[in-house]
């Protein structure tokens, strides 16, 4: 008991100076918006991330209007994305392209917002809704800025997502024949086909779907997909699920 009241004790007088220091740089007068940076980007560099993510609000807090704001907002960003704070971080990559859109910054911005959410991206069988949304970010970088130094990252990453989204794909097709699904399995496969022909498991969606059909008795439409599947790629194996 005694051992617990102890920690408690601990841990109330830390929040205590924690929301002290807070306050007391909120209300520090004289500090200027470069102080602010300058500290921010030191606390940073330190990897003391939440002093970091401090300095960086109360800068733009208090000079919104100032030249370092969009700088503020993006190092702001990449301080809650260091601290592993992924919501929070989204956010401030969002505020910055929202507020910023003509910066020279904005493929960093980019790139950034597509790696935090590329960390995110479910595994195959999982949900895919960040995976989806780190292929929209990576292409808008692509669209906007394709000769910026982030460009060729974000061409791979786009080629990774896919695969994933691919073999996710796999992993849902899979699952309806082993339920006997079949309709289902066959439309699912056909889209994937359509929707991944540059992915590494086409061949696999691909004899997945003639199992699909083959399964529902349309041997004639299997056996036009198994061709086509040993012309694209020769001495590749039906798999039988």
């Amino acid at each position: 008991m005694r051992r617990t009241l102890h920690f408690l004790a601990i841990l109330t007088a830390a929040a205590f100076v924690l929301l002290s220091c807070s306050a007391k740089l909120a209300n520090q007068k004289g500090l200027t918006a470069s102080d602010l940076f300058s500290r921010g980007q030191q606390k940073l560099a330190k990897k003391k991330y939440d002093s970091a993510i401090e300095h960086f609000q109360v800068l733009l807090e208090r000079f919104p209007t100032s030249p370092l704001a969009p700088r503020a907002q993006l190092a702001l960003a990449d301080a809650y994305m260091e601290n592993k704070d992924n919501v929070e971080a989204e956010v401030g990559y969002d505020d910055f392209l929202r507020l910023y859109p003509a910066s020279d910054n904005v493929p960093y911005a980019l790139s950034r917002k597509g790696e935090l959410l590329f960390r995110q991206a479910g595994k195959p069988g999982r949900d895919q809704t960040k995976t989806v949304e780190a292929i929209r970010t990576y292409q808008l970088l692509l669209d906007k800025n394709p000769s910026s130094p982030y460009a060729a990252v974000a061409a791979r990453r786009i080629a990774e997502l896919r695969n994933r989204l691919a073999e996710n794909e796999v992993a849902v097709v899979s699952h309806y024949l082993t339920r006997k699904k079949y309709e289902s399995a066959e439309a699912r496969a056909r889209r994937a086909v359509a929707d991944y022909p540059d992915t590494t498991s086409l061949p696999t969606l691909m004899s997945l779907l003639a199992n699909a059909l083959d399964r529902q008795g349309k041997k004639e439409e299997a056996a036009e997909v198994r061709k086509s599947l040993r012309e694209k790629f020769p001495g590749t194996g039906d798999k039988k699920r």
